[in-house]
């Protein structure tokens, strides 16, 4: 039996990871923020009826890692939300929050964790579209996604040594709670020059790529790298992230910002 630690599960991917690793025989440790939210207790009431070798732990990936001494085979990275607002909207408390979370956590446990992984254990860190593509009007979480992108290419050199792998998979726009979660910048209100822009992008997205997918198409991809992690190392899920990297290799930045521009209606 495997034994994983998750972040993130009070909702979205991170719950259904929890679930779904349990339920193919994983002990896993799934760790949330807050204990007595209904995510928490959905994990233990599943737990509970359906006997699995879950437990629910609290755990804030901004504070140093306190837990107690545990042989980990996976450590998922799940645990982060989307800041959204113009790249010249941010406050710099609101963009050391996003890297707080998004970057800096995953480091945490990674430098915690790793010398307790077992050889052969493996980091799955849950990226984003975002990370390989620029997102307008988000370019905060999309720079924080490139930079966990960018570490967990070097800690694959780093690490392969002590026998573990290393892999990212990136999603592209399912229909969980983060969207509905994200924090906005103070300063992208209503009233802002931005904020039509910004609504016709969205509006646009949702009509031609999001939400045609099933969140439990992530959780069955991390599944699959926590069981086979020397597969490939960057794993897309969901066809708007398979097109819309594509696309970014197949075209100039310029070409890209182009026809993305063009498709959901950003004017240039």
């Amino acid at each position: 039996m495997r034994t994983v630690l998750v972040t993130g599960c009070g909702s979205g991917f991170g719950l259904l990871t929890a679930l779904t690793l349990a339920r193919r025989g994983d002990r896993v440790l799934a760790t949330v923020r807050d204990p007595r939210s209904e995510g928490a207790e959905r994990l233990r009431r599943s737990a509970a009826d359906e006997g699995l070798p879950l437990e629910v732990r609290r755990l804030d990936v901004t504070e140093p890692f306190a837990g107690a001494p545990v042989e980990l085979d996976a450590l998922v990275n799940n645990a982060g939300y989307i800041l959204r607002g113009p790249v010249v909207t941010l406050s710099d408390e609101e963009l050391r929050a996003q890297f707080e979370v998004n970057v800096l956590g995953p480091v945490r446990l990674i430098r915690a964790l790793a010398p307790r992984m077992r050889p052969g254990g493996v980091i799955v860190n849950v990226s984003s579209i975002a990370g390989s593509v620029g997102v307008p009007f988000e370019g905060a979480y999309s720079a924080a996604k490139a930079a966990l992108e960018s570490l967990s290419a070097a800690l694959r050199f780093e690490l392969a040594p002590y026998g573990l792998h290393v892999v990212v998979i990136a999603p592209g726009n399912y229909g969980t709670s983060i969207r509905a979660r994200a924090r906005w910048a103070e300063a992208f209100t209503e009233d802002h020059r931005d904020r039509a822009a910004h609504d016709r992008f969205w509006s646009a997205f949702d009509r031609s790529l999001a939400g045609r997918g099933d969140p439990q198409e992530v959780a069955d991809a991390v599944a699959a790298a926590v069981e086979a992690p020397e597969a490939a190392y960057h794993r897309l899920v969901g066809k708007d992230a398979e097109f819309l990297y594509d696309l970014h290799r197949r075209t100039s930045q310029e070409d890209f910002e182009r026809l993305v521009g063009e498709t959901l209606g950003l004017e240039r």
